[in-house]
């Protein structure tokens, strides 16, 4: 594997491509701009295109419990993602993922195909922001061009976001566990007594990973995820937390953010570690395809196996053979995980 220990701060570039791409008008086929972006041959979608819309309240996911997607109104800062029949889960209790979103955008449903994805597998899924509008649920403009020299400067940074512009923060996600937990305890709730409150992940994607990467002492928190985090808070993750830790980024030609993952895995010493990266990836990855693209599969196993204790799921990550080892589109370092 070359060497990219070099690390390029892109935190401010970062947030305001991903607020650009949330923004975007809902534009479809010819005539909606995509057709003047400059992609690099081989690339990976990042949504799928013309895909039909769905109400909230529609089931969803590959899992073996179709999921919606939902408000609350005793949380209006958030969108839940959970199984639409919760009588289906019987004595099973669900984990729960608490997930910041790109450029830390304060709009629950903008990462809907990946979170409605992962809870249809059993999970409680609660991203920060209250229910934006549908657009924001797909990419339909913008000029990502990519960084097709990792060597090259990097583009100028943008300026920062407006402070008037509301955005998730670490405490509306830690209010968000909080939440939760008394959910599970409170009668008349509709999780009353179906979360497993001792298994909680926070992630989150580019600046949503520096939320979560700020939750690496909290007791109440088991593993963390960052998927193209892009932050200065990464690296104190190898001082402050002994939890697992999944690290996911792009192609470092496309995604602004590589540096910052390779920089955060090798400052993390003493916890299980695994970072992948997967060429041809840009820095918006594959949340907003169909189920959220190759990126949900990674994530479910992940926390099956962190959270669910699940042998099979963590096949994808132990070993010399494990499953994204021996995928010749991924690149693959990890520390801690194949000591016996």
């Amino acid at each position: 594997m070359r060497n990219f220990a070099r690390v390029r701060p892109a935190w401010f570039l970062i947030c305001m491509l991903t607020a650009a791409f949330a923004q975007a008008p809902a534009g479809r086929g010819q005539g909606d701009g995509r057709d003047k972006i400059a992609w690099p041959p081989g690339y990976i979608e990042p949504n799928t295109p013309n895909m039909p819309y769905v109400t909230p309240e529609t089931p969803q996911g590959t899992g073996p419990y179709k999921a919606i997607m939902a408000t609350d109104p005793g949380a209006t800062e958030y969108v839940f993602y959970y199984p639409a029949d919760l009588a289906a889960l019987g004595n099973k209790k669900m984990p729960i993922l608490l997930w910041g979103n790109g450029s830390c955008a304060y709009a629950g449903n903008h990462f809907r195909n990946f979170l409605t994805e992962i809870a249809s597998h059993g999970y409680l899924a609660i991203a920060g922001g209250p229910m934006g509008a549908p657009a924001g649920e797909t990419i339909t403009i913008a000029s990502n061009n990519p960084l097709r020299d990792p060597e090259a400067p990097r583009p100028p940074v943008a300026a920062p976001a407006s402070p008037a512009r509301k955005q998730v923060t670490p405490e509306l996600l830690s209010q968000g566990i909080d939440w939760a937990i008394a959910e599970n305890e409170r009668q008349g709730s509709k999780f009353y007594h179906k979360l497993d409150t001792s298994k909680i992940s926070v992630m989150g994607q580019s600046c949503g990973g520096g939320l979560a990467a700020t939750f690496g002492s909290d007791n109440r928190v088991t593993t963390i995820g960052l998927w193209s985090g892009a932050t200065s808070r990464n690296t104190t993750l190898g001082v402050t937390t002994n939890k697992p830790v999944l690290i996911v980024t792009g192609d470092p030609r496309y995604d602004v953010a590589f540096y910052e993952g390779l920089a955060a895995f090798e400052a993390i010493k003493k916890p299980v570690v695994f970072y992948a990266w997967r060429v041809n990836m840009t820095h918006l990855g594959t949340y907003r395809q169909a189920n959220g693209g190759e990126l949900s599969p990674v994530a479910t196993a992940w926390l099956d196996w962190r959270l669910k204790g699940d042998k099979t799921a963590a096949k994808m990550f132990e070993g010399g053979d494990c499953g994204l080892c021996t995928n010749v589109h991924w690149h693959v370092q990890k520390r801690h995980i194949d000591e016996k």
